[in-house]
């Protein structure tokens, strides 16, 4: 009888008091090729070949597909694998988070500064208000809330249109 392999994948989550928490999610690998991997929810109490029989028909949905050694794949035959797959998806979309956090930053300053709306920013400069004033609306579609790109938007390449 095979023993069952199972496949890895780390997300975060918060607990019941709000503090960050990194789980681990393991699934079991039914079905293995030289370069893919299937896999399926664990049910402990099923045999390897149990599962596989419940999940023989095909275009069962439960059974999903990834890449061994694929640094995007979902799940990963280590937890090695699975912990470095974490850290670069987290880090990737922290960057995404901070361009974004500039951009919405420098448009409200935009709107502010030419006079289109009152934003109440408090002194930290983390807590805008949501009610804002609206005193005029920009003429054109396209408004350009600031001459230059900020200092995290200047470090990629946005190529031309």
């Amino acid at each position: 009888m095979e023993e069952k392999k199972y496949c890895y994948r780390y997300v975060e989550s918060n607990d019941n008091e709000g503090r960050a928490v990194v789980q681990l999610w393991t699934r079991v690998i039914i079905r293995e090729t030289e370069k893919t991997f299937w896999h399926v929810y664990d049910l402990p109490k099923m045999t390897l070949e149990q599962i596989r029989h419940m999940h023989k028909t095909p275009g069962d949905k439960s059974v999903k597909r990834c890449l061994k050694n694929a640094a995007r794949s979902g799940y990963h035959l280590t937890r090695e694998e699975a912990l470095r797959a974490f850290i670069y998806r987290k880090a990737f979309q922290f960057n995404c988070m901070r361009l974004t956090m500039e951009t919405v930053e420098l448009c409200l300053k935009g709107l502010n500064d030419s006079g289109h709306a009152n934003i109440e920013i408090h002194k930290d400069g983390r807590q805008i208000s949501r009610w804002a004033e609206i005193l005029s609306v920009p003429a054109d579609e396209s408004f350009l809330a600031c001459e230059t790109p900020g200092p995290i938007a200047s470090g990629y390449s946005w190529g031309e249109w």
